[in-house]
């Protein structure tokens, strides 16, 4: 049997012949592909690190030379940070009771990135629980290409975790905002935390007049950095404030439900997720599209709750997250454009199973576009199907039919 020692051994050699590889060695794809499984290898890597990190910290072998903790012995022997060798311990133990992510990371499925995703969220008191959904939620995180897709199933599982569990959900932090001024100079410093329903907010209003800065600047021919432009936005956003009407603004809350998903899903535009008790003060103001979706892709009705226009428009956008583009981009549903898969121009319909979110570049550019995209076949939804679909979400919620709440088949 090859000892430890001598596994280490090879794998500092075969580290010094990467290292000592030309920058040219490789062709620019077989660099990617190199680089992928070097990604994959560390995660592997990771994991058998983990194996052996779990019986050294209770064997308890470090306390010989005086260490206090397990993490103060690592952080000093491998010179790293204490801190950081906590987390690798705390994640060891874990992932020892957790086979399903374990072999999914040494097989290629997962990564250490999903590892520490479920460590942070799934653990403490939620552990016991997620070890019964564990296969279920590595099926669900392994077929999501999207790091962010998988951090919004793992955040909805944490949520409806804490209902079986009958924990109350943890209020954010309240928003804060410091400032300090120069006196010799006047220069202004900001120093803040907005939580998630304020930063969206003040985030789609910034990026909108970024937007208008942008413009201007391309017409003046002005350079400015990316700080500086969101600099000129606050400036003008306050200018804008003092002769304002007093509208306050409104966020966009999209509220999913249907029988094959979570009834606790809330998210804002931008796809961050919120505890719905976050939205409480907010709903007499807040602009609020309920979507009911009958499966994971089709949008059987839009909530009537506020008057919109463009609901087919609006209804993609929830459906698909994100920019659909096979290169799987991360930009926001909220940010991007609504492209025809089939063009209109050769016989495309309107209607929500030949449309998609794409970002500007990839909609815009034809070297960056997808031309031959195909969607799902086209289906009729009649006012009906969708009334059913809704009495039938009702039952299963237990909720009261609400007339003012009733969903309107989308555009078709």
């Amino acid at each position: 049997m090859t000892s430890p020692a001598h596994l280490v051994q090879q794998l500092h050699d075969i580290v010094e012949q990467l290292l000592a590889l030309p920058d040219a060695a490789f062709e620019a794809d077989e660099a990617q592909d190199f680089l992928v499984a070097m990604q994959r290898e560390r995660d592997r890597l990771a994991v058998a690190a983990a194996d052996a990190l779990a019986p050294w910290e209770s064997s308890r072998v470090w306390e010989a030379d005086g260490s206090l903790r397990a993490s103060l012995a690592l952080g000093r022997d491998a010179h790293c940070d204490h801190r950081q060798a906590a987390n690798e311990l705390r994640r060891a133990r874990l992932l020892t009771r957790m086979p399903h992510t374990r072999a999914a990371v040494v097989v290629g499925r997962l990564s250490m990135d999903h590892v520490d995703l479920f460590v942070r969220h799934c653990g403490g008191v939620r552990f016991e629980l997620f070890l019964q959904h564990e296969a279920t939620l590595v099926d669900t995180c392994a077929g999501m290409p999207l790091f962010d897709d998988a951090r919004r199933a793992v955040l909805y599982w944490a949520a409806l975790a804490d209902d079986e569990l009958g924990r109350a959900p943890r209020s954010p932090r309240p928003s804060a905002l410091y400032q300090s001024r120069d006196h010799d100079s006047g220069e202004l410093t900001l120093v803040g935390r907005l939580e998630a329903v304020d930063g969206e907010i003040v985030a789609n209003e910034l990026a909108r007049l970024m937007r208008d800065v942008a413009a201007d600047d391309r017409r003046d021919g002005v350079r400015r950095t990316t700080a500086e432009r969101r600099a000129a936005a606050l400036v003008r956003m306050a200018t804008r404030s003092s002769g304002a009407t007093g509208v306050p603004a409104r966020p966009l809350i999209e509220v999913i439900v249907g029988v094959e998903t979570a009834a606790r899903l809330c998210q804002l535009a931008s796809g961050t997720v919120v505890a719905p008790e976050q939205l409480a003060g907010l709903l007499d103001s807040a602009m609020l599209e309920a979507f009911l979706f009958d499966g994971t892709h089709t949008v059987l009705g839009v909530s009537r709750r506020r008057t919109f226009t463009g609901a087919l428009r609006r209804a993609i956008k929830v459906r698909d997250r994100r920019c659909q583009h096979p290169s799987v981009c991360p930009t926001p549903a909220a940010e991007c454009d609504i492209d025809h898969r089939t063009p209109a121009a050769r016989g495309g319909q309107t209607s929500q199973f030949n449309g998609r979110p794409e970002c500007t570049p990839h909609n815009r550019l034809p070297h960056l576009h997808d031309h031959d995209a195909q969607g799902p076949p086209e289906r009729d939804i009649t006012w009906l199907e969708g009334l059913r679909a809704r009495l039938r979400f009702m039952h299963l919620r237990d909720l009261e039919i609400d007339d003012d709440a009733a969903f309107e088949p989308p555009i078709s």
